[in-house]
């Protein structure tokens, strides 16, 4: 115990601070000591104990799951990740600057934390609680080349929902499920494109990208159609959480035709253009990419449905 307690102090120490964000990585060493010995139970205690594993459950409730075999799986990773997190400090400010291109530099906050964990069931959380964005991070389900994308990706929604509090508040987004499914193209769509935008920026890395993006805009078209008429209130929000998780990246109907659409904004528009748009809501958002779509044969349209259901008072 007392090699464990060693490791605890000198690894929690490396809580990063950079330009409006601080990394708190003190749950690494017990992840690597249950990667070692995962069956050992006052081990697997302690890390449930652990503020940032409680706060999960607190806040997730049932939705949330630890998986030992997943951290004895991955202790490679978490070897790599606990050796990596100088550079990981020193590139922060550079991936927040990225991650608000879209809004104001000064939209995250100051004392905003990004929680490294290990053995969940998602490679991300983001949610509200005591009126803060929590941001965590599965350190156990995250390629290393892939970890800046998904950094940026979580800022994304942790600045976007402080600088744009009206668009956000649920009692407008969740007014019809049209609605929701508009905010969600928004919200999730430009946090997807930063998670893909290595693979279309600065070169297109898709060979097959007309092929994807007619897939996807058809997928979308098709369960527009669902939501508006076949989907009861009580499958509405399992519904409309699989257009952007707990499916493969190119079956995420709603969040990778955000992410498109934000890819071509900002490439015929500019950042700035862009920057506006975003400020003007989920409407705005989806109207301005509907009315370029009709000038141009190689960009879906969207559902008319959609746009006006976004669009309406």
């Amino acid at each position: 115990m007392n090699r464990l307690s060693g490791i605890i102090i000198v690894v929690a120490m490396l809580s990063y601070t950079a330009k409006s964000a601080e990394i708190d990585a003190s749950l690494l060493p017990q992840c690597l000591q249950i990667a070692d010995a995962p069956n050992d139970s006052n081990l697997r205690s302690s890390l449930e104990q652990h503020e940032s594993i409680l706060q999960l459950k607190k806040n997730l409730g049932d939705d949330f799951h630890l998986s030992f075999e997943q951290i004895q799986e991955q202790k490679n990773r978490l070897q790599h990740y606990k050796k990596s997190l100088p550079d990981i400090e020193e590139s922060l400010p550079s991936l927040i600057e990225q991650a608000t291109i879209f809004i104001e530099k000064s939209a995250l906050p100051d004392d905003q934390k990004i929680y490294f964990i290990c053995g969940a069931h998602a490679d991300g959380f983001g949610f509200q609680a005591e009126g803060k964005t929590q941001l965590f991070i599965n350190l156990t389900q995250i390629q290393p080349d892939f970890l800046p994308s998904l950094l940026r990706h979580e800022i994304w929604h942790a600045a976007f929902r402080t600088q744009h509090q009206a668009t956000t508040d649920s009692s407008v987004y969740h007014k019809t499920a049209l609605k929701e499914l508009a905010f969600i193209m928004l919200n999730e769509g430009v946090g997807h494109y930063y998670s893909f935008q290595r693979r279309v920026e600065p070169a297109m890395a898709y060979t097959n990208w007309t092929e994807r993006t007619e897939k996807i805009f058809s997928l979308l078209n098709e369960k527009t159609m669902l939501l508006a008429h076949d989907i009861t209130p009580a499958q509405q929000q399992e519904f409309l959480f699989s257009s952007h998780a707990n499916v493969p990246f190119w079956k995420k109907w709603g969040a990778v035709p955000g992410a498109i659409i934000t890819y071509r904004l900002r490439k015929l528009l500019g950042t700035k253009t862009l920057s506006k748009i975003i400020a003007g809501g989920p409407c705005a958002f989806l109207a301005s990419y509907q009315r370029e779509a009709k000038r141009r044969d190689d960009w879906q349209s969207l559902p008319p449905l959609l746009v006006s259901g976004a669009c309406q008072d």
